[in-house]
């Protein structure tokens, strides 16, 4: 992780996406942050130190097992808010946020200005909403499909232009598998002719 001293870059950047307009606090330290491709972005040891705006690239969200294994949770490739489940209080979650490319990141450190966003209504409302999204975003899929199988299916039908899929570690993220596991079940598929293999990592639907 780099800062970047950039001031022109910052402004561009909270103009685009109206940061400042999610509070009512004025003269807050925001800073513009870059992480490379594998970097973690958030810091369990102490997760509560800052906000992270999400203004460009891509992140993964792994949820970490007691042995230390990865679970993937979802993949995030648009504007978004990091921190915020840690800022109501749920500190020291079990989650590695990674950027799949290059990340610049708006972030707020907490330090000197916790108190005053505790009464700063419209990002306490702008909190709300993020926090439900993620919610939502790692519970629908579940929700809906019984098995791993109609998921995929769900998702190259739906969600993959023309029914077809390009790259393993993307859709397993996005369909809460490890990468063994959709392995296992695309061999299966396209054993039974369901889909086919395209290239490395590539699949479309045949039926």
């Amino acid at each position: 992780m780099k800062e970047i001293a950039d001031a022109g870059m910052l402004n561009d950047y909270m103009t685009k996406n109206q940061i400042e307009n999610l509070f009512e606090t004025k003269q807050l330290p925001f800073r513009l942050c870059e992480y490379d491709r594998g970097e973690i972005l958030n810091n369990i040891r102490d997760s509560g130190s800052c906000l992270q705006f999400v203004v460009s690239g891509e992140v993964q969200i792994y949820a970490v097992r007691s042995d230390g294994s990865r679970y993937p949770l979802c993949y995030l490739d648009g504007f978004t808010l990091l921190g915020d489940m840690e800022f109501c209080g749920e500190g020291c979650l079990p989650f590695l946020v990674e950027a799949v490319r290059k990340v610049h990141c708006i972030e707020l450190p907490l330090y000197g200005c916790r108190a005053a966003l505790w009464n700063d209504n419209t990002f306490l409302r702008y909190l709300l909403r993020s926090v439900s999204h993620k919610l939502a975003l790692v519970s629908r899929q579940d929700a809906e499909y019984s098995t791993l199988e109609e998921k995929l299916l769900h998702y190259l039908r739906q969600e993959c232009p023309g029914g077809q899929m390009h790259g393993v570690e993307h859709a397993a993220t996005h369909l809460h598998c490890s990468r063994r596991q959709l392995q296992r079940l695309l061999r299966s598929l396209s054993d039974r002719q369901v889909i086919e293999k395209i290239g490395k990592g590539v699949y479309r639907l045949k039926i």
